[in-house]
């Protein structure tokens, strides 16, 4: 019921009248008679209704105008988690997950879920990319369009339930549309769940009101069961938002106790006796605290048994270990939330660890602070109770509700929250606090008189003005992540947690030494800092020392520590621990199984364990987690690759670049499928195209492979050339490109890269071959000897083929160098590795032949003859070894 109908009921009951009283139309304002004379006109009703309308758009079009700098905003902080990687926003998961996933899209079954359950919140934002992707403008519209609304909505039930004047609606509307506080949860994307709990509040609370009549008795009467069933609809709503919405059935509770049936509790109290106008208030308590019960019921069965895990750098207050510390650190936060409604000049978007110390003394001088706001409170409490004048008690009972009991589930009461103060949180709490205020500046009017007025509005305005200003300005802080974590920085410098959020941006920048320095001084801030050592370690890859240091602190301080588990595991199986590493990537899936990069990794290391079979199983838990992930596939062929499987891993490679087109690895991988199968002129297109997209000198060495194999060494030498640009510290690519040029005739450069290779890799067998080889072709046979001999010695465990030709290049250089004997062991021990070197069997028989054991040429004679048997020179051999047998049998006969 409008506070001007009571009023109006109230004199009619003074003067005796009989007839019956209707409501007056909602946004009408009743003119003045002179049994009610108008008070002064800067604060009084406006009589025409067309006030209303102005009053409502001036107030959508404040609150549009102060956030209209956002629109153009990047999805930051919170929005990458809650929007970007959420896989329920991004539409890849069904629709039904939204029922059983939280509001980051884990299952709420999870241990490692947040527990926050708001799917209603999540359904816009799916809305949001179904219409425009990814792009910010939208998010930021829905979001700056959804806080317009509930500002006229919030006006509108100040001017209807609240006020029974205008202007105290109008500066309770202007302050609520302005206010700096709510920056956060407007600029902030993910504070849409704040403006979405916050519109089904108040339609929950104005169904609830509207339910209501006060009958002639002065009993409160439900009138219409139709809007208090749609009240409690709507509280649910609020609750499938955000938490706390659901605090409105308190405040619904409260109005309806000590302002609506405040006539029935009074006779209550003054008669000791139940009558029958108090059943209709009991019905309703009833409902609500049913209604409670049940929502609060559903509410812990989502929780799945698990409370949503927080650490004490979340809230260092809950971990305070004396009771003292923490009623008193408790007590204090109250006033700071008071203080931060009140003078909004000091913001930040975070205030986790030493933000705020604790108070742990009772000496300590903020505890004065703590005193005074508890005084104020306990009186306005005290007021709403005795207070004999409606409309005062109305304005302060739904002003210390609409402050207070929204901001219950955050005060630590009764659960402990997973932060210090959050700006966000007082979205709803604000509306209390305006309230009180412009009752403030009316009952400061009404001391000072009439004169006062102008200095009143006057002061109005200037607060307004700087509250326009303050969140114009503060809106560009939420601009992108660089402006706000410096802006965080700037705020609280001694805040661990602003030093580790910057520090990932400029790890993500590549701004690398800067980022270790901000780490370093989060954990200097906060020693156990679990993530910032995790980062810190991945940061530190050429100090492997240290970097396994961080990784183990991370895990010390946080056994659940996923990354740094997958972290420290990926460390250990790059140097060799691959028993150590097996064991972490296994811990790493059971705290979180839908982790897809352990099960890829902890598959490769199997298969370099030859675990076949399981390491297959891995790669398919990888692709079935993240479908969509090109990687994955791409991992997976090549798995396929080398398991022999090359039919199936073509369908891996072309699903890759199905999802991604220019995946240039995977394009990379198909070229160099396509020339093994033989296919040269598709794995060429493929490699030219992969090139295309990426200029790399891996994909540029392949295809100078290819080219060198398709007798086009022309070509091969330009995409060596190419390759070693890029990448000239490459050993392999100087020593391919040696070869290229040795094939060319340009024997001395290709002498000279092979010799570069050498000084950066001296141990690189595959150079000292090729320079051998080269050597021989230029007559340096000693030089040869030399590397052929190194070659061999730094590749012991080199396959038989491969130990077969440096054996045979050995015994070339010590036959040119008429070391014979030792020739002809060399060429023996290679074609005993590889009889079907047909080039060996030939120099073994040539030496033989000379040596005059013709019976031992001819056998390899043979042999050659067997494998080339159109060799010019093994025929022109084997005649000469026939002249040769013929004049030795006739010399013979002769005898």
């Amino acid at each position: 019921m409008a506070p001007r109908q009571r009023q109006a009921i109230k004199k009619q009951q003074q003067r005796g009248a009989a007839a019956k009283l209707h409501r007056p139309p909602y946004g009408t304002v009743p003119s003045h008679s002179p049994q009610n004379p108008p008070k002064d006109s800067s604060w009084s009703p406006v009589p025409f209704p067309g006030v209303s309308i102005c009053l409502y758009g001036a107030v959508f079009s404040v609150a549009l105008l102060c956030y209209a700098n956002t629109l153009n905003h990047n999805l930051v902080h919170d929005d990458i988690f809650a929007i970007q990687n959420n896989r329920d926003v991004r539409g890849d998961t069904p629709l039904r997950n939204l029922l059983v996933d939280d509001f980051w899209g884990k299952p709420m079954t999870d241990n490692s879920s947040h527990k926050s359950y708001r799917p209603l919140c999540v359904i816009t934002f799916r809305l949001n990319y179904i219409i425009h992707g990814l792009h910010p403008f939208g998010y930021h519209l829905v979001n700056t369009v959804l806080h317009a609304t509930v500002s006229v909505l919030f006006t509108y039930i100040c001017q209807m339930v609240v006020f029974a004047e205008i202007t105290p609606t109008a500066v309770t509307a202007v302050l609520f549309a302005t206010h700096p506080i709510h920056t956060e949860a407007v600029a902030g994307v993910v504070g849409r769940a704040e403006l979405m709990a916050c519109l089904f509040f108040l339609l929950s609370f104005l169904a609830y009101e509207r339910s209501i009549k006060q009958g002639k008795s002065g009993f409160a009467v439900t009138e219409r069961p139709g809007s208090l069933v749609l009240s409690l609809s709507l509280a649910a709503c609020a609750l499938l938002s955000k938490e706390h919405g659901a605090t409105v059935l308190g405040v619904s509770l409260t109005y309806d106790v000590l302002v609506t049936s405040r006539p029935v509790i009074y006779r209550v109290l003054i008669t000791r006796r139940f009558g029958r106008g108090c059943m209709p208030l009991f019905k309703r308590c009833a409902v609500i605290v049913a209604t409670v019960s049940v929502l609060l019921v559903l509410r812990v069965w989502m929780l799945q048994g698990h409370l949503p895990h927080f650490s004490e750098q979340d809230n260092p207050t809950s971990f305070a270990p004396h009771l003292m510390t923490r009623f008193l650190s408790y007590s204090y936060l109250i006033f700071f939330n008071i203080w931060l409604l009140l003078c909004p000049s000091t913001l930040s978007y975070d205030w986790q660890m030493n933000s705020i110390p604790l108070v742990e003394s009772l000496w300590d001088v903020r505890n004065l602070a703590t005193i005074i706001i508890f005084v104020i409170f306990g009186l306005l409490a005290v007021s709403c109770l005795v207070v004999t004048e409606d409309q005062e008690r109305r304005v302060l009972v739904l002003g210390m509700s609409f402050l207070a009991i929204p901001f219950l589930p955050a005060s630590n009461l009764f659960i402990r929250v997973g932060f210090v103060v959050a700006e966000r949180i007082l979205y709803i709490p604000s509306m209390g606090y305006c309230i009180l205020f412009a009752h403030a500046l009316s009952k400061l009017r009404g001391l000072i008189g009439k004169h006062g007025s102008t200095t009143l509005r006057l002061l109005v305005t200037v607060i307004t003005l700087l509250y326009i200003s303050k969140t114009v300005s503060r809106n560009q802080v939420w601009k992108s992540r660089e402006s706000l974590f410096r802006s965080g920085l700037e705020t609280l410098p001694h805040n661990a947690k602003m030093h580790y959020n910057y520090a990932n941006f400029l790890m993500d920048s590549g701004q690398k030494q800067e980022a270790i320095n901000h780490y370093r001084t989060s954990l200097r801030l906060w020693p156990d800092h679990a993530s910032a050592n995790n980062n810190l370690g991945t940061l530190l890859k050429d100090d492997p020392q240290q970097a396994e240091a961080h990784y183990r602190r991370a895990i010390l301080i946080n056994p659940n520590h996923v990354r740094a588990h997958f972290n420290l595991a990926s460390h250990l199986s790059k140097y060799g621990h691959h028993g150590d590493a097996e064991v972490l990537f296994r811990r790493a899936i059971q705290l979180d199984p839908e982790f897809a990069d352990v099960h890829t990794n902890l598959a490769s290391l199997l298969e370099g364990k030859g675990q076949l079979l399981e390491a297959e199983q891995f790669y398919l838990n990888a692709i079935t987690l993240e479908p969509k992930n090109g990687d994955f596939c791409n991992n997976y062929g090549a798995f396929l690759t080398n398991s022999g499987r090359y039919e199936d891993a073509r369908i891996q490679y072309e699903e890759c670049l199905h999802l991604q087109p220019n995946h240039t690895v995977t394009i990379g991988n198909l070229a160099r499928l396509m020339r093994r199968l033989g296919q040269t002129s598709q794995a060429e297109q493929l490699f030219l195209r992969a090139l295309s997209l990426e200029r790399r000198a891996g994909l540029l060495e392949s295809l100078g492979a290819l080219y060198f194999n398709t007798d086009r060494p022309e070509k091969a030498e330009e995409a060596y050339r190419e390759a070693i640009r890029l990448n000239p510290q490459s050993a392999e690519s100087r020593t391919h490109y040696g070869q290229v040029l040795a094939t060319l005739g340009k024997v001395k450069e290709a002498i000279r890269e092979l010799h570069v290779a050498l000084e950066l890799d001296a141990d690189f067998a595959e150079a000292h071959r090729q320079l051998a080889s080269v050597y021989v072709l230029a007559g340096k046979h000693s030089e040869g000897l030399k590397h052929a001999t190194v070659a061999l010695q730094l590749d012991p465990n080199a396959e038989d083929v491969r130990k077969a030709s440096l054996l045979f290049d050995i015994g070339n250089c010590l036959k040119e160098l008429a070391r014979d004997q030792e020739a002809i062991q060399s060429y023996q021990e290679a074609v005993k590795l590889n009889p079907r070197l047909s080039s060996a069997h030939l120099n073994l028989g040539a030496m033989l032949h000379l040596k005059g054991d013709f019976a031992q040429a001819r056998r390899q004679y043979q042999e050659a003859l067997k494998l080339d048997p159109d060799n010019r020179t093994l025929q022109q051999n084997i005649a000469k070894l026939d002249r040769a047998e013929k004049r030795l049998k006739k010399k013979g006969t002769v005898n």
